[in-house]
């Protein structure tokens, strides 16, 4: 048997005596093995020799020029594969991915900055070894503790994380509880020692969805208070508003105008009028002037630049500004007066757009309204909204379907991919998960945003600025989905351009489960947004010129272009320089990646957690994904998703047909395959949703 203890003195020994070979006896004098342990060594020596750890000539083993590396680099390092039990994992570096032997990661964990030797092996093909650890990722972690035997543990929430790490003081946690670990010593592979770390803090009981929110905020390094000074700076703010401020301002409080958010917010930061002079509109978007109260160099500013973002989970949110901002001060409150920046477009009926300006403004919201109100007026139903904002309502319903055609015209890609939304009773468990839909409401407010933010972006461009890019997708990656699509009958025809190519297939997915499935492997395919300085466009939205502007109470990139568009207005120099934005550019990016790695992570666990609820259970699904040795199904009851082990299929094995992403029964020919109708049983919940197949 392959022994790692063992191989990591034999390679000790041989590298002492790089270039001499010894045969099997002299490596075990050497090393005193005792005759029942000899198989042991012959099984490690062969086993060193296929990795290419040793080289073996004849009978007799050393190294020689294997070791000798072409080159060293740095990377981060990637653990996924062997979270999944394989036994490799990859470093990304310069000289690409770099594949890397489970038995030569030293003690590298996931996102860890590590030195790497560069190997070539058979067929000329790259590997590498970790030669150490540059900087750790992390040094935290939030977990389950556990007790086994006489050993303790965490089992660490992050599941990019390939191995349990050893509690050296449990600080009085018990068993099944969640807590938050620093490590002290990260142990060494070749000794099959574990990371050893003390508890530091207890969360509270596993499977609390409050707990587990806490837990990933722990395991992020989220900020859960402000520094004192910061909230100082906020409690010095005079949110009053003086009649010099009005004077320098447009004061638009006598213009019907009004908010619509969820039903859950708290931060309003956008506001929209509409008027209506002969075949003319006038669209008013105002947002809130969070950029006169933060400016460059105040504590406000600097804690923002430092958040990034706000966070939102469920029952709770970490703001990217104290609340007395977010939720007072800047908040559109309606019946109180607030500073705005205001964009104003002038519409023909036909939806062209005569003219646009930006300038500072007072407003006074009249209302606060929330999605499903204005869904009921659009449905005909009868409300509580008042007749001058109902009429308003219905002139902006139908300016947004106006501009709707016309971003799809342009090549704007419509996914339905509706969000999990979550129920919760009194005592915060949760009792219910649905699935969002986008209406008409949203549509509106999104058509609205779009429209301020592109004219900000082209008003900004003359100079430096931050722009929201998303690029062109890699053709290679469209096409295996493409052609997978025809493999199950959707038409698919090359148009003029990429987007209206996309928009074709979106159009002819006609059901629903075609939409669950493709939508999602679409979207996939396509690269991430992110923030630039460099002006690459927006494919997904079909637009030259993009930026964000119309969210400043929660986004850093916003209040940086509200900073900016001020300063233009009052026609002063541009504050900030290239390299400060492109600084700037890069933390949003990384923040907003935090934010929604660990918004998704809460996600997983609150359907974790649901799940267990339901455990024998039997529901209906379609299938997502089909992989070598499992499948991925969506429940139709709720916005879940699990996998069917293949191998725990009863009376039927199936074959992979990989081109068609399909199993095909081998008694019975059934198949299964992507978006088919299948029924499961709830089996297991543990690092993931488990479901049986019902045939």
């Amino acid at each position: 048997m392959f022994d790692k203890t063992l191989a990591y003195h034999i390679e000790k020994l041989l590298l002492d005596y790089e270039g001499n070979y010894f045969k099997t006896k002299d490596i075990a004098k050497a090393l005193k093995i005792k005759k029942h342990k000899y198989k042991d060594l012959m099984d490690t020596l062969y086993g060193m020799s296929k990795q290419r750890r040793i080289r073996r000539k004849d009978r007799t083993f050393g190294i020689e020029n294997l070791q000798k590396p072409e080159l060293i680099v740095e990377g981060i390092f990637d653990a996924r594969s062997l979270v999944k039990n394989r036994s490799f994992a990859f470093v990304s570096s310069p000289e690409g991915d770099l594949y890397i032997s489970a038995e030569d990661i030293q003690t590298a964990y996931h996102g860890d900055r590590v030195k790497v030797s560069v190997h070539s092996g058979s067929g000329g093909r790259k590997y590498g070894r970790v030669i150490s650890v540059v900087k750790r990722a992390k040094t935290t972690f939030a977990g389950t503790f556990q007790r086994y035997r006489n050993s303790m543990y965490l089992v660490p929430d992050n599941g990019k994380i390939h191995t349990h790490l050893m509690v050296r003081d449990a600080n009085g946690a018990r068993s099944g509880q969640k807590v938050v670990m620093n490590i002290i010593n990260w142990g060494s592979r070749e000794l099959q020692k574990l990371p050893i770390g003390d508890i530091t803090q207890v969360l509270g009981e596993s499977g609390n969805p409050e707990v587990e929110i806490l837990a990933v905020i722990m395991e992020y390094g989220l900020p859960l208070e402000f520094p004192e000074e910061v909230i100082d700076a906020a409690q010095a703010i005079d949110g009053s508003i003086k009649d010099e401020d009005i004077a320098s301002r447009t004061d638009l409080r006598d213009l019907l105008t009004i908010t619509i958010d969820p039903l859950s917010a708290r931060d309003y930061d956008d506001a929209i009028s509409l008027v209506q002079s002969g075949d003319e509109m006038v669209l008013y978007v105002h947002i809130a002037d969070v950029a006169h109260y933060v400016v460059p160099g105040s504590p406000l500013y600097k804690e923002a630049c430092e958040r990034g973002n706000s966070y939102y989970f469920p029952r709770r949110v970490i703001p990217m500004l104290p609340t007395r901002l977010s939720n007072q001060i800047c908040s559109l409150r309606p019946d109180e007066d607030k500073l705005a920046l205001t964009v104003e477009t002038h519409f023909s009926a036909s939806g062209s757009m005569s003219r646009q300006t930006v300038y500072e403004s007072v407003i006074r919201s009249d209302a606060r309204l929330v999605y499903e109100q204005v869904d009921a007026l659009f449905d005909g139903d009868k409300t509580d909204i008042s007749e001058p904002i109902a009429a308003m309502l219905t002139s902006l319903h139908q300016l947004s379907k106006v501009l709707a055609k016309i971003r799809q015209e342009a090549g704007y890609l419509t996914f339905s991919l509706p969000e999990s939304e979550y129920e919760f009773d009194d005592d915060g468990h949760l009792i219910n998960i649905h699935r969002s839909r986008e209406t008409d409401s949203h549509r509106l407010i999104e058509n609205c945003m779009l429209v301020a933010n592109q004219y900000i972006c082209q008003r900004l461009s003359k100079g430096e600025t931050l722009y929201r890019i998303h690029e062109d997708p890699n053709e290679d990656r469209i096409n295996v989905i493409l052609d997978i699509l025809r493999k199950y009958n959707v038409d698919v025809y090359l148009q003029e351009n990429l987007n209206k190519t996309l928009q074709h297939v979106l159009e002819e997915l006609k059901t629903e489960s075609f939409h669950r499935v493709f939508d999602r492997q679409i979207l996939r395919s396509l690269k991430r947004a992110r923030y630039s300085i460099e002006n690459k466009g927006h494919f997904g939205l079909a637009m030259t010129y993009y930026t964000h502007f119309t969210s400043p109470i929660r986004r850093l990139c916003d209040l940086v272009v509200h900073l900016q568009i001020k300063d233009q207005i009052h026609h002063r120099p541009p504050r900030f320089t290239r390299q400060e934005l492109f600084d700037l550019a890069g933390k949003a990016t990384e923040r907003e990646m935090i934010a929604d790695e660990s918004e998704r992570e809460v996600d997983w666990k609150n359907k974790r957690i649901f799940m267990k609820k339901k455990l024998g259970d039997e529901f209906s699904g379609i299938i997502l994904a089909v992989q070598k040795n499992r499948i991925v199904v969506e429940l139709d009851d709720y916005p879940v998703s699990g996998v069917i082990e293949m191998a725990t299929v009863k009376k039927e094995r199936f074959d992979f047909i990989e081109q068609y992403s399909r199993m095909v029964g081998r008694k019975t020919g059934k198949i299964l395959g992507l978006t088919d109708k299948v029924t499961v049983m709830v089996s297991k919940v543990t690092d993931d949703i488990y479901f049986q197949l019902i045939l």
